[in-house]
């Protein structure tokens, strides 16, 4: 069963009146200026009468054009919305899915792509439940990265077998698989979580060959896989690929551009973003909703660059990371600024709550020395500085001077050591 594609109008006529406008203000530009030089030449009466009557006969031939032209365009416009409004409802939900391309290109994050296609394939097969399933680099598994339907909270963010399982077969294949058998992927999920649905369908999303993800379909009974279903699920895969592939690529280089490559924290330009956000929610609710912003770098960070070496110091980096994040709360937003420095956003907290934070931070680098090589290990001591709303400043640039003007401070007061001991000693 073959499917139309879109056929652009917009585009045709688009370009036939930009063709159109473009000659009438050529023409326009030009006469005046013509109209003069030919007043003011030298030439005989007779020639100039001529030459202004030749100037009118093609001013005449260009109206004649630009008529027929857009003429021919609105016939042309006419006869395409005529053959839209002969097409089956089928071709125009397929038709949707191109549109959706065209007018969403790369703009739109892998979640909301996600829902959008999910209820336009709803609009064409109705299934049960339908998944985004993608492969974890670390595990090898497949993820449900996304879920919608019924019971689409059971299945989302669920690890399933790439080897076991009929998304798994998708991918390896690269082909659309269909079976009215679940009993191999019921193992994968929760007991029950199947319970309900007959038959399964899974579209590879592919470029170039490559397999990138899977979307898989869930409907409710094993009849609903006819013929006519898997010519449409054809269909929907050809014209799906190129909307997720598109979405991802926007995350990616979203993510890419908001996150420290050595660290995979968020980088500074993205403390800036969530600290602009937070802030506007303070200064709406004023006293109802503190804000503290925390400044941290590492003592003596540029001497253990030198003693040890920069793949030392970067480890120092990553460790540090981890160890800040571990202490924080859910809500708090932990970014690398540059250098050895990071910065905290603390929603809701009070200078209280900051210096517990603190307290926890710094007993949780004194129990946990970090392994510098073979033979040494060493405890790291930070630096810290925190600025509350309101008090210290009612700016983002307020509270980040004052915060690092605090940590400067502390640092002035207390220089602090790195402390190195043998590995025997630690333990």
């Amino acid at each position: 069963m073959a499917y139309p594609t879109k056929r652009n109008s917009t585009a045709i006529s688009g370009e036939t009146s930009i063709t159109v406008q473009a000659t009438l203000i050529a023409f326009g530009l030009a006469a005046p200026f013509a109209t003069y030089a030919i007043a003011v030449s030298s030439f005989d009466q007779d020639i100039k009468v001529a030459l202004l009557v030749g100037m009118s006969v093609v001013y005449l031939a260009i109206c004649v054009w630009t008529f027929v032209q857009l003429r021919q365009t609105r016939n042309a416009e006419a006869a395409i919305e005529t053959d839209r409004g002969s097409m089956s409802d089928l071709d125009q939900k397929l038709l949707a899915l191109e549109d959706a391309r065209e007018f969403f290109g790369s703009s739109l994050k892998p979640a909301d792509m996600f829902r959008l296609v999910a209820n336009r394939v709803n609009e064409i097969v109705p299934a049960s439940v339908s998944m985004l399933l993608t492969k974890d680099s670390e595990t090898g598994m497949l993820k449900v990265a996304h879920a919608f339907g019924a019971k689409a909270a059971q299945f989302e963010g669920k690890f399933i077998s790439a080897d076991e399982s009929l998304a798994g077969l998708g991918l390896l294949s690269g082909e659309m698989e269909t079976t009215g058998e679940l009993e191999g992927d019921a193992k994968q999920f929760e007991a029950g979580s199947l319970d309900g649905f007959g038959s399964s369908a899974v579209l590879p999303l592919s470029h170039e060959g490559d397999t990138f993800a899977v979307f898989q379909i869930f409907f409710a009974g094993s009849e609903a896989l006819t013929e006519d279903t898997r010519d449409k699920l054809f269909a929907i895969n050809t014209r799906i690929s190129p909307l997720f592939l598109g979405s991802m690529a926007f995350e990616r280089s979203l993510s890419n551009a908001l996150t420290d490559p050595l660290t995979r924290l968020p980088n500074e330009r993205a403390f800036h973003m969530v600290l602009e956000n937070q802030l506007a929610e303070s200064q709406r609710f004023r006293d109802e909703r503190p804000l503290t912003v925390m400044a941290i770098d590492i003592k003596n960070f540029d001497e253990m660059n030198r003693d040890f070496g920069h793949a030392a110091g970067d480890r120092v980096l990553s460790f540090a990371a981890e160890k800040i994040a571990s202490q924080l709360r859910k809500m708090d937003f932990l970014a690398r600024s540059m250098n050895d420095e990071f910065m905290i956003v603390l929603p809701k907290a009070s200078e209280r709550t900051a210096a517990e934070i603190t307290g926890r931070i710094q007993s949780c680098f004194a129990l946990a020395p970090m392994k510098i090589n073979d033979e040494d290990e060493v405890k790291l001591w930070l630096n810290f500085g925190f600025s509350t709303f309101w008090k210290d400043g009612e700016t983002s640039q307020d509270l980040i001077q004052s915060a690092v003007t605090k940590k400067q401070m502390a640092k002035m007061e207390d220089p602090g050591n790195v402390v190195m001991f043998p590995k025997e000693y630690v333990n």
